[in-house]
């Protein structure tokens, strides 16, 4: 799979720093984010995956840092990343602990699937879908820069994302 356009329209908006691909899965964007001179933290649960992406970042030269871990408990540094993304994955309590690991200024780059998802494809456990406006609420006091919800295409197939760009205030 290719990046995410909404990620990368985003991120030149990002300071300069180190990444978080937070549920990276193959490492479409810890990639993307790597090549754009990034050093990366991939985090993930699928061993395999992980250690295809490592290899692709020795072949290619890039930083990228790969760590297998429980995505629900694996403890987040404070104020780490100039840029966190997350895509494809929902886990509303681990939403605090992505914000928290942003420096002042630092940008989120989230997206995922919508209940709309649920009458079209995969996945359909309300538990890892958006309600609608919701992921506005999860973003907590970020400033919002970029925001969109609905139909998407990609690669072929529609999907149905919300999708948001926010900074990390620099102050309070």
């Amino acid at each position: 799979m290719t990046p995410s356009p909404f990620v990368l329209e985003h991120l030149p908006r990002a300071p300069a720093g180190p990444a978080l691909d937070h549920a990276c899965g193959a490492g479409r964007h810890a990639l993307a984010l790597a090549r754009a001179g990034r050093v990366v933290h991939a985090l993930d649960r699928d061993v395999a995956r992980l250690g295809a992406l490592a290899g692709a970042a020795r072949d290619e030269g890039l930083a990228i840092r790969v760590a297998c871990v429980d995505l629900e408990r694996f403890p987040l540094p404070a104020a780490r990343y100039a840029v966190v993304v997350n895509t494809s994955y929902l886990d509303r309590a681990r939403m605090p602990a992505l914000l928290d690991a942003l420096v002042p200024g630092g940008v989120l780059l989230f997206e995922t699937f919508t209940v709309a998802q649920a009458a079209t494809g995969h996945p359909r456990n309300p538990a890892f879908l958006l309600q609608p406006g919701e992921l506005r609420s999860l973003v907590g006091d970020l400033d919002v820069f970029a925001y969109r919800e609905g139909a998407v295409e990609r690669e072929g197939r529609v999907a149905h994302l919300a999708s948001i760009a926010a900074r990390r205030r620099l102050h309070g």
